[in-house]
């Protein structure tokens, strides 16, 4: 297999029940437009001059989609859960961090915990933040399992 630098990334973050927790999970991926391909995990470096698109195009049923996630299922009722992404982009686009978090929290505290992660990931690399995207998903668990996604998923073309 060859892997080609990303050209585009989409961001984006969903919340859904389900039969199971993870037929909660599925269905925020289905929200997404990424129910029907393999998630490939990443780690959370943004290639330069990327590209961010508004939403998922259609994708051939089964590819393999590298993809930065962060989620959380719960059957607890009255628990609320969040996920989030923070998307730090440097100055002149040419390069970037995510990072992720999920918990049980509003996607508030989820959001302050993420942009926190990438002031902090800057800083050590001694990097100037340009821009600071972020995208989360917050559900309270009722009578069916819950999950919250965020992603940013990286598309070779």
């Amino acid at each position: 297999m060859s892997w080609m630098t990303p050209k585009r990334a989409f961001l984006g973050a969903a919340a859904a029940e389900g039969g199971t927790k993870l037929n909660a999970f599925d269905n925020a991926l289905l929200k997404l437009g990424i129910g029907n391909v393999n998630l490939v995990k990443l780690s959370s470096v943004i290639p330069a001059h990327i590209e961010w698109m508004e939403k998922v195009h259609d994708v051939p049923i089964g590819m393999l989609l590298p993809t930065v996630y962060s989620h959380i299922e719960s059957d607890e009722p009255g628990m609320t859960i969040s996920a989030a992404l923070g998307v730090g982009i440097s100055e002149k686009n040419e390069g970037g961090l995510i990072y992720e978090y999920s918990g049980y929290c509003t996607k508030e505290e989820a959001e302050e915990m993420v942009r926190k992660m990438v002031e902090e990931g800057f800083a050590k690399r001694g990097w100037k933040l340009g821009e600071f995207r972020v995208a989360s998903a917050e559900i309270t668990v009722k009578d069916k399992p819950a999950a919250a996604v965020a992603v940013v998923v990286m598309f070779p073309y």
